[in-house]
């Protein structure tokens, strides 16, 4: 016969395990949205240089990097969401 106790500890690591699986992914997107930002900082400023046109297209590039960063952040955290919920992802 099993030990009530122990069920009782096993639940609560399955919860953690269910836990970091889920925030998994989040993680990953939170870099990414730091990575687009960085990466179009770099290629802004690149291309300033390249026509002479400062600060501009470094603005662009930066502005560019956060707005596809964070739909990307949002699809992520939504559909993480979802999951929780039961609903599983949604296509698109």
């Amino acid at each position: 016969m099993e030990n009530p106790d122990r069920e009782k500890r096993n639940s609560g690591f399955a919860n953690y395990g269910k836990s970091l699986r889920s925030v998994g992914p989040i993680i990953g997107s939170g870099i990414q949205l730091a990575t687009s930002v960085v990466l179009m900082f770099f290629l802004g400023r690149w291309a300033d240089e390249k026509f002479h046109t400062a600060p501009w297209l470094l603005i662009a590039g930066i502005f560019f990097g956060v707005g596809a960063g964070l739909y990307s952040f949002i699809k992520t955290a939504m559909s993480v969401g979802g999951e929780e919920k039961g609903e599983g992802r949604k296509p698109g």
